[in-house]
């Protein structure tokens, strides 16, 4: 056989190895496409958004208790903020009569909706004296843009910054206020910046994401892996330096208290001024009703205040 002929047998090692590469490639390729994927954090966010006006009572979840006849609209002042990339962000700000009250409460809400959802929490603790502020998150109600990590915390610090400016508002006498998602809001703008609140209030908080992938509801993918926030409240609680109240449901089936807030209130061990307030028969989402909005009242009260529980 001529040595042009031999050139043209087929080379079976090469051909072998072109072919496990190529395997190789698309195996990689498709398991960055899974994590690009779970990185969307569509699990994590879930919006609604507004495309009137919000309070509109089509578009409010009364399982959330919202009467929306508390506060007198002349009380409530619509609020636009720029959070990441200057996307407007929206807010309102519900103050107390006559310049009543010197206590406000700055409240980030949780992962699911917009306002809407959260503002029956809203009148419970403007109707206990204080006056609050709650901003949406971008991508959440009219915010502009999309949820992310980067983009809540931009949002949070745009809010603590425009309650902060406030000529009614002192600055010591500034509450954080957050449920489920929203405490890794709160906890960031408490442990990462000067700026101290006269104290921080966690309503059924999350550890991490690391301990939320290990509830299981996304595949147990450590938490490194889907979102790109460094949303780590176990690591902050040390770094504080407030007051902090973390009240949560023993029957929590979202944030498991025994990865959440027992892990946060473990991980406070040293600081002397953190204290756990489980709820009997709560669960996520209905911890006031559980404990009785009266019972409820007095012990936020009682903690911003300064008194024992």
């Amino acid at each position: 056989m001529s040595e042009n002929a031999a050139s043209r047998k087929p080379q079976v090692p090469i051909l072998r190895c072109r072919i496990r590469s190529i395997c190789v490639i698309c195996v990689i390729c498709g398991c960055s496409l899974l994590l690009t994927c779970l990185r969307l954090d569509s699990f994590l966010f879930d919006p609604i958004r507004v495309e009137g006006e919000y309070f509109n009572p089509a578009e409010t979840d009364t399982s959330w208790h919202v009467r929306g006849d508390v506060i007198p609209d002349s009380l409530i002042e619509p609020v636009t903020l720029h959070g990441l990339d200057s996307n407007r962000v929206y807010g309102f700000f519900a103050r107390q009569p006559n310049g009543a009250g010197r206590i406000t409460v700055l409240y980030s809400h949780g992962r699911g909706e917009n306002i809407n959802r959260y503002w029956g929490r809203v009148e419970l603790l403007w109707e206990a004296g204080y006056g609050v502020f709650i901003y949406d998150y971008e991508g959440y109600g009219k915010s502009e843009g999309a949820p992310s990590g980067a983009a809540c915390y931009a949002d949070a610090e745009a809010a603590l910054g425009y309650v902060l400016a406030r000529r009614d508002v002192v600055d010591s006498n500034v509450v954080y206020y957050a449920w489920s998602l929203g405490s890794f809001m709160a906890c960031h703008l408490a442990a990462d910046n000067a700026d101290k609140p006269r104290c921080l209030i966690l309503e059924n908080p999350m550890a991490s994401m690391s301990a939320l992938a290990k509830e299981g509801a996304v595949l147990g993918i450590p938490g490194s892996f889907l979102v790109d926030a460094d949303f780590d409240n176990e690591v902050r609680m040390p770094k504080l330096g407030c007051r902090t109240l973390i009240i949560y449901g023993k029957k929590d089936d979202t944030a498991v208290p025994e990865r959440n807030a027992e892990v946060l209130l473990t991980a406070a061990k040293d600081q002397p001024d953190v204290t756990g307030y489980p709820v009997e028969g709560a669960n996520h989402s209905d911890l006031p009703e559980v404990m009785g909005y009266g019972e409820y009242e007095r012990v936020v009260k009682a903690f911003i205040a300064g008194d024992s529980l």
